[in-house]
């Protein structure tokens, strides 16, 4: 009795430390059946679980679980979870089996059990289509870790063929009131190509945002109808699915909102009002946006279709994603020196952080600034809050070698510029970010930085004009 008391402390440890040995160690979830044999009509999805097994938040686990999506002729979808599954934590690896069953109205339930830790998978279809709810419960041992955790998945993505590339976040953010679907996204592109938008036939989003220059274009600054010139910077639009904010100040928190700017703006597209746009569109898109939206053809609809046409608009697979993934010659040697000088030495990787090369925030870097005042004040116009003078948010590098000029004003013509200007410090200014400092780089290393920032193009071509089609 005593002996077996004095291990107890040995097997506390040794329990813990398994359990951190298969919080790191843990591997993909493989599924084991033949995908030939799925259902027709079905889509790989994953689901990524990341929750800590420990009170404490120490020690986290990791897992994927496959999940494949079928979508029905009537419009809903319902989630097909492979029986069994094999994760692999060592050479030998463990067994767990994942039952299917059934539960009330549309959802499955499914348990999965493995060395003493156990899941519960509840999928939900929702009554729009497109969407779907996953909910995830579980425990390890006696050791509360997931218990009542919730999550949102959400696939509207995967449903319409529209999977993003390498590189980018497989989970993508959605509209809670806005659902992709395919006409929703061709009705979208046929308006932002279409010159009727503006208010001489001119302009359309396009004259802009042109799919060569990745959904930039080559002026310093946007230039509208009739010549007008803006204030700054044409932004691209690949990507905007994942951003929480649009414009360089920020000043729109949905896209819906942010294309109507352009819409009704005296610079840019030069409509008065919404019925003047409904009048010039109505009798080309009236039927199929009631079709769409079951809703008139309106500001609204018009801003919603414009909104699901760039949410599908991704680019990555570049030669960084591939490099990461494992092709190790995918970048060049200098690319890969200007890699270490990015996450490391130079540290751009604080703000430009990966997968988007964002961080989606607003800073103050000196571009543009002046001390007589004249200077665009940026961020400060939304929040009316003096830190925010002369912020700007943070744009994606994906691409840039594509989006000349840069900055918000356009006013640093090529990358070389570009990391020049950081190289030196910014400009001073009383609200300069307090990270913008001379870096001491020589022209070697300016280089080898702009050779890097090369490698992030991404290949976007295919989802730029063509059509969709639901799957």
């Amino acid at each position: 009795m005593v002996m077996k008391d004095s291990i107890k402390p040995l097997v506390a440890i040794l329990f813990w430390a398994l359990a951190v040995y298969l919080a790191y160690l843990a591997g993909p979830w493989k599924r084991e059946e033949d995908a030939s044999k799925m259902p027709p009509g079905m889509h790989d999805s994953m689901f990524h679980m990341h929750q800590p097994l420990h009170p404490d938040g120490k020690v986290t686990m990791q897992g994927q679980f496959h999940l494949e999506l079928v979508a029905e002729e009537d419009g809903t979808h319902r989630l097909w979870l492979s029986n069994a599954f094999r994760q692999e934590i060592n050479p030998a690896g463990f067994n767990g089996q994942l039952t299917v069953e059934p539960v009330e109205g549309d959802a499955q339930h499914a348990s999965f059990e493995q060395v003493g830790r156990s899941f519960e998978l509840v999928a939900r279809t929702a009554p729009v289509k497109g969407q779907a709810w996953l909910t995830v419960s579980g425990k390890l041992g006696e050791v509360t870790g997931l218990e009542d955790v919730k999550f949102f998945w959400d696939y509207e993505i995967e449903a319409l063929g529209l999977r993003p590339p390498l590189g980018l976040d497989p989970m993508v953010p959605r509209s809670p009131d806005n659902a992709l679907t395919s006409d929703k996204i061709n009705l979208g592109r046929e308006l932002f190509f279409d010159g009727d938008m503006s208010a001489d036939g001119t302009v359309s989003c396009a004259t802009c945002h042109l799919p060569e220059r990745a959904f930039t274009d080559t002026n310093t600054i946007a230039v509208g109808i009739g010549g007008h010139k803006g204030r700054r910077n044409v932004p691209t639009a690949l990507n905007s699915a994942y951003l929480n904010s649009f414009s360089w100040d920020g000043r729109s928190e949905s896209l819906e909102r942010y294309v109507l700017g352009p819409i009704l703006g005296d610079d840019e597209m030069g409509n008065s009002n919404e019925a003047e746009v409904v009048a010039s569109l109505k009798a080309v898109y009236g039927t199929r946006m009631q079709q769409a939206f079951d809703a008139p053809l309106s500001l609204d609809t018009i801003a919603k279709a414009l909104a699901c046409y760039q949410r599908s608009l991704f680019s990555g697979d570049s030669d960084f994603d591939r490099y990461e993934a494992g092709l190790k010659d995918a970048i060049s040697l200098p690319a890969q020196r200007g890699r270490a000088l990015f996450f490391g030495k130079v540290a751009c990787g604080r703000c430009h952080v990966p997968p988007l090369f964002s961080d989606r925030g607003f800073h103050n870097l000196g571009v543009g600034w002046s001390d007589s005042g004249e200077s665009d004040s940026g961020r400060f116009q939304v929040t009316n809050d003096d830190n925010d003078r002369g912020a700007f948010k943070t744009p994606s590098l994906r691409d840039v070698s594509r989006t000349a000029p840069y900055m918000h004003d356009g006013s640093l013509a090529t990358l070389h510029d570009v990391v020049q200007y950081y190289n030196q410090g910014g400009i001073e200014n009383p609200h300069l970010d307090s990270r913008i400092k001379p870096l001491g780089l020589v022209e070697s290393e300016v280089k080898d930085l702009v050779a890097f920032l090369k490698t992030l193009d991404g290949r976007f071509e295919a989802a730029s004009k063509e059509t969709v089609q639901d799957r």
